[in-house]
């Protein structure tokens, strides 16, 4: 299955964490403060107005007190022990969480490589020292070259101890295209330098990126994010078979 989106099923099922909580004078402006971001209102039991939405990426339902003393964040059950929130998460949420997932991509670290207006745009996340992601990048050029693809590598130090320093490295350079060009072309037999001292602002771009690679199920180099033909999302790890499945299809 579609890793990323795996992960966001999973995260559907426990959903359903409740909390009961006093209100606010303006309950919904503190639901969002609170980082819930509301898709779509939904049925609820007398009393309670229901909303479909998620928080950090993590769907869930929200039920607010139509006297606006309390709200729950949970799933709703009836009678018969059936969970109905589900239903609203799978028909309301899926889309808006993954489209919420190509935007954190988009603020992510990474490395442009081809032209910005290529129609296919792929997120990878790559480590220097991987060599799958240079072989990766090689079998990749026909359909970059051609304007087809642009590829967006999301730099992270996750396999050897000197990968972060190198990675801090390129985003330090002058011009970290150019120098991630070359380490490809030489199928990285060249190492990149390692940075001496990394600084906080770079060291937070690592981190963001490497959090984002855990947080959406990824566990080795290169992982791929895209949108196919039809607009539908699709990821993959590891070096895959057929680049045909990611570039055209």
């Amino acid at each position: 299955m579609n890793i990323l989106i795996q992960r966001i099923l999973i995260a559907m099922v426990f959903a359903g964490s409740t909390t009961l909580v006093a209100a606010k004078t303006d309950i919904k402006k503190h639901i969002e403060q609170e980082g819930f971001q509301f898709i779509k209102q939904i049925p609820a039991p007398t009393g309670l107005t229901g909303w479909v939405g998620h928080n950090n990426q993590h769907p869930a339902t929200v039920f607010i007190a139509n006297d606006e003393q309390y709200y729950i964040v949970g799933d709703l059950y009836n009678a018969k022990g059936t969970n109905l929130s589900l239903d609203a998460i799978n028909e309301h949420a899926k889309d808006a969480v993954l489209d919420d997932v190509w935007k954190t991509l988009e603020k992510s670290t990474w490395i442009q490589d081809g032209p910005k207006n290529a129609p296919r745009i792929v997120y990878v996340f790559s480590d220097p020292n991987c060599p799958y992601c240079h072989k990766f990048w090689q079998q990749a050029r026909p359909w970059v070259n051609a304007g087809k693809v642009q590829l967006r590598h999301i730099q992270v130090g996750v396999i050897r101890e000197e990968s972060r320093a190198q990675v801090a490295s390129l985003l330090m350079s002058k011009d970290p295209e150019a120098v991630f060009t070359e380490m490809n072309k030489n199928k990285g037999k060249k190492s990149l330098k390692q940075a001496e001292t990394i600084p906080t602002e770079i060291a937070d771009k690592i981190d963001f990126n490497q959090g984002l690679m855990d947080k959406y199920g990824f566990f080795s180099t290169p992982s791929m994010v895209w949108r196919d033909s039809q607009g539908s999302f699709q990821s993959a790890q590891g070096m895959p078979k057929d680049l045909k499945e990611i570039f055209e299809k």
